[in-house]
């Protein structure tokens, strides 16, 4: 008797579960089809009680709810004439533009943009009209969080397979290409080069054997490049070639210039791509700054005066300024390489530590790879602080995840993720960030919205 009333009772909390995701099926069509004839572009008044815009009128803004929230947030706008065109109406939260999703004259539903600024004025334009709401401000809510994508907390070796499968031992630097495909340099025996695909679920070694410098793909984000540790050789690898590594050499003008000026003898930390110029930058470990053409190969010596051990990234908006952190200093250093001016930027030359502020007061602990947002704001793996920082457009320095100072390995938000000596960062074109977590052997993922 008892196990034919536990039959039932199963029975009917299944019913009840077919019933309730008809139910919530039914009511997302009726949702769907009712925003599809909100934002549908004819502009006369309808029975939804659609208002047409009036140009002989002004658009007023009453409000707007909630107050506050991050990425993708709804957000409800009331005032008046707006229309019901969603094609002719335009929201900004301070200078970002927030998608549209249905208007019915007096109310717009709209999105939240990503990271707009923390604090927020909502703007409303109609056809040639425009309003500035001026009540209150909205407040955007960053949120952060550090997940690992691939790799095992001590591992000792390098074995590819699936994303969980897969394992490393010291993954070093990083590089996306335009794909989203992420691409490492492995320093561990067997030194390695790999390819990390997220969309098909795969870890492959591309190349195996000496060392390689921290990766970088060329201007179009299609062909990557890896210097070899010492020499001036590096390998390519191509998308139109299934990736095979192809192993190429730096032509120089003649002997007598690389005798002179002994390329050959040092070590590189990375290759960088230049927006302006299309070349190919690479800092060695004696000071020497040199570009090369990609498709000819030949070199040409760009200055002399720089110091030794660097990670190279070109600003992709200011595309004649060059960063370089100089990992034994402590700083992160500019080069212009129209007036090659040679400037501290961010850090306390030679003083290690951890303080955050402005960029010429912080300090950092061996910084390392570095890269730039679609923002402006420079996100940078400072290895012996076991963290992430930011640089933001007007030269605060924050730390983003991780605690100064505190090794560990956790996933999480700011106040629980810790890493072990990150080494190298990466940008995807939505501004995702990886990161190759050095000594917890992991490849982690920092979300910021």
């Amino acid at each position: 008797m008892l196990n034919n009333n536990l039959s039932r009772n199963k029975e009917e909390k299944v019913a009840r579960c077919r019933q309730v995701r008809k139910l919530m099926r039914i009511m997302y069509c009726l949702s769907a089809a009712f925003m599809i004839l909100w934002s549908c572009e004819d502009n006369k008044p309808d029975n939804f009680g659609r208002e047409a815009y009036d140009p002989s009128k002004p658009v007023r803004i009453d409000g707007f709810e909630p107050d506050s929230g991050g990425m993708a947030t709804k957000v409800f706008i009331t005032g008046s004439n707006f229309g019901s065109d969603v094609s002719k109406i335009k929201v900004y939260f301070n200078d970002m533009r927030a998608p549209v999703v249905g208007s019915d004259g007096s109310h717009l539903y709209v999105i939240t943009p990503r990271q707009p600024g923390e604090e927020n004025i909502i703007s409303v334009v109609v056809n040639n009209d425009s309003v500035t709401y001026t009540g209150k401000k909205y407040h955007y809510r960053t949120m952060t969080t550090v997940t690992t994508i691939t790799g095992k907390k001590g591992t000792t070796e390098f074995k590819g397979g699936t994303l969980s499968e897969a394992e490393f031992h010291n993954p070093s630097t990083l590089c996306v290409d335009a794909e989203g495909n992420i691409f490492l340099s492995h320093w561990r025996v067997p030194y390695c080069f790999v390819l990390i695909s997220q969309e098909k679920d795969l870890v492959q070694a591309l190349y195996t054997g000496d060392p390689l410098g921290a990766p970088s793909a060329d201007a179009e984000g299609r062909v990557v490049m890896a210097p070899t540790d010492g020499g001036d050789g590096y390998y390519s690898f191509d998308p139109d070639a299934q990736w095979a590594p192809k192993v190429r050499m730096m032509l120089h003008p003649s002997m007598d210039d690389t005798d002179r000026q002994n390329w050959a003898s040092t070590n590189r930390l990375g290759l960088a791509a230049c927006y302006l110029d299309g070349f190919i930058y690479s800092h060695y470990n004696n000071g020497h700054l040199m570009k090369y053409d990609a498709v000819t190969r030949l070199g040409q010596l760009v200055d002399i005066t720089l110091s030794a051990g660097s990670f190279l990234y070109f600003d992709p908006y200011q595309t004649n300024i060059l960063y370089l952190t100089y990992v034994n200093r402590h700083a992160i250093y500019t080069y212009d390489i129209l007036t090659r001016e040679h400037t501290l930027f961010a850090g306390t030359d030679s003083r290690a530590g951890w303080v955050d502020g402005h960029r010429l007061s912080a300090e950092f602990n061996q910084p390392s790879q570095i890269v730039v947002d679609k923002d402006g704001s420079i996100y940078v793996a400072d290895r012996m602080n076991h963290c992430i920082r930011r640089i933001t457009p007007d030269g605060m320095v924050s730390t983003v995840i991780g605690k100064g100072g505190i090794a560990g390995y956790q996933d999480g938000n700011p106040e629980d993720a810790l890493f072990n000596n990150p080494r190298g960062v990466a940008i995807d074109q939505e501004g995702t960030i990886y990161i190759a977590d050095y000594e917890n052997n992991c490849i982690r993922k920092l979300s910021v919205e």
